[in-house]
């Protein structure tokens, strides 16, 4: 390892967007030392992989990440590999690969940085209570500048049969509110204008030194300059129906959810350690649809978990027919060693469990579509994230044409759908999460990424829309009550 020259650093993140944050403070810490971002893997003297283990699969590709990174990273570079796998296999990566210089685990951002630049010896796979907060506010993003994750809290309090990432990133610790408010503020200042509020459990925030997500989110809602803040991983049952109305009502929240529900059949829930009534948690979702319509739901579910029927399945798919979540996630139930779940019988076989997977997804492609149409003709205010060749999305638009179109809408009055040369600008409205669902599509010309405007939705897929701009363009206040206007 080369001590004291390597100072050009390129990062690449696998897994979730809480990973993607720590990837940013590693960065961080990196610029504070005098380092620079690189662009590319072949610009830069400093590789680092930060992995993820949440499941088998995840595993699989971090493993195949670091062989490849492995066999052509060369003599004069240092690998670094950090994150959920390293923190459970340091032992083995530093077996097999001789090419990784540094291997971390989860927080220790300070220690990994030295080690990469100085090549400072020390224990760096610690116990998970270890990761800190440092650098979060001034970190470089690995996002469009206008749009940014913060990681509330680390860890998680849940005790779900099928999940380790307690044994891995340790029990909750909340952030405190000052810290999150002062991080927010600084990434306000820099043109950040929509924060997603990210943790294992962003439910339970607060609840390890008594206080509540509405409280934080109160705070944060008065950083000036911001004008979205968007609530990811909840946990159904640990919200209650009143908490999330206020969280709705204030002014810089988005009408948009995102609570894992996992399953919907009582057996299989209480099989998963998870709160089983299902009745219960579809009262939550219909009550807040009642009161706001356009209320966004994303949702995330576990099948093939050991045990699962037939009429489980059914009893979800029904729940979900019944809720109309907007956007679903699905994922397949691997036995993770050291979870009470694998050891359970009645294993599903796993081409059974991809029949169910894309069952419940032509089921949702038809919600989806249903919730979309309800949205044809609006008014929406929209932010642009990127500015691409059309090329690069030819199969959205593709699909996009062939769609369902507004009223007085069609292909020859939306020039650009038909333009395989022209630019096209992905935006969002608040019906998406950044680098969680669709995108809204529009005549790039002119447009720059962080723009907000005004935009006409004028057609539908199930999963993504077309939009005209309004000539009068920029929103007062950001749109964040996603109302026509």
């Amino acid at each position: 390892m080369t001590p004291t020259r390597a100072r050009r650093v390129w990062v690449h993140t696998l897994g979730c967007d809480k990973n993607l944050v720590d990837s940013e403070a590693v960065l961080g810490r990196f610029v504070t030392r005098g380092a620079t971002v690189a662009g590319s893997p072949d610009d830069a003297d400093v590789w680092v992989l930060n992995t993820c283990g949440f499941i088998a699969a995840s595993r699989a590709d971090s493993w195949d990440a670091l062989a490849e990174l492995a066999a052509v990273k060369g003599r004069r570079r240092t690998l670094v590999v950090m994150g959920c796998l390293a923190q459970e296999h340091a032992a083995e990566i530093a077996a097999r690969f001789p090419a990784v210089d540094v291997v971390a685990g989860v927080g220790n951002f300070g220690a990994v940085v030295d080690a990469a630049l100085d090549g400072a010896a020390g224990p760096l796979v610690g116990a998970p209570e270890a990761a800190r907060y440092d650098g979060f506010a001034d970190r470089p993003l690995l996002t469009p500048a206008h749009v940014a994750f913060v990681k509330i809290g680390e860890g998680c309090g849940c005790s779900c049969s099928f999940c380790r990432i307690p044994r891995i990133r340790g029990p909750l610790r909340s952030r405190r509110a000052a810290d999150i408010v002062a991080e927010a503020g600084a990434l306000a200042a820099r043109g950040v204008r929509e924060i997603q509020l990210v943790s294992q459990n962003t439910s339970d925030w607060g609840r390890d030194f008594g206080s509540d997500l509405v409280a934080l989110v109160t705070d944060l809602s008065g950083v000036p300059d911001l004008r979205r803040i968007r609530l990811l991983y909840l946990y159904p049952g640990h919200l209650s129906v009143a908490a999330a109305r206020r969280l709705l009502s204030l002014p810089k929240v988005v009408p948009y959810l995102d609570l894992p529900i996992q399953h919907a059949s009582p057996a299989v829930l209480r099989a998963m350690r998870r709160p089983p009534d299902a009745a219960a948690m579809a009262d939550f979702f219909l009550s807040l649809r009642a009161e706001l319509p356009e209320l966004v739901l994303r949702t995330t579910v576990l099948l093939g978990f050991p045990g699962e029927t037939e009429e489980d399945v059914e009893m979800l798919a029904d729940f979900l027919a019944r809720v109309e979540f907007d956007h679903l996630g699905t994922y397949r139930y691997s036995p993770e060693p050291g979870t009470p779940a694998a050891a359970l019988p009645d294993r599903v076989p796993d081409e059974e469990v991809a029949d169910r997977e894309a069952r419940l997804l032509d089921l949702q492609a038809e919600v989806a579509l249903r919730r979309q149409r309800g949205r044809l003709g609006g008014a929406y205010s929209a932010v642009v994230d990127a500015v691409v060749p059309a090329i690069d999305v030819a199969e959205t638009l593709g699909a996009l044409r062939e769609g369902e179109w507004a009223p007085g809408w069609n292909r020859t009055r939306v020039a650009f759908v038909g333009d395989a040369a022209g630019p096209v600008a992905l935006a969002r409205t608040v019906h998406y999460g950044y680098d969680l669902d669709g995108t809204v599509l529009l005549d790039g010309g002119g447009r720059r990424p962080g723009e907000w405007l005004t935009a006409d939705l004028v057609a539908v897929t199930a999963w993504d829309a077309l939009a005209v701009a309004r000539p009068d363009g920029n929103p007062n206040g950001g749109g964040a009550a996603c109302k026509p206007v």
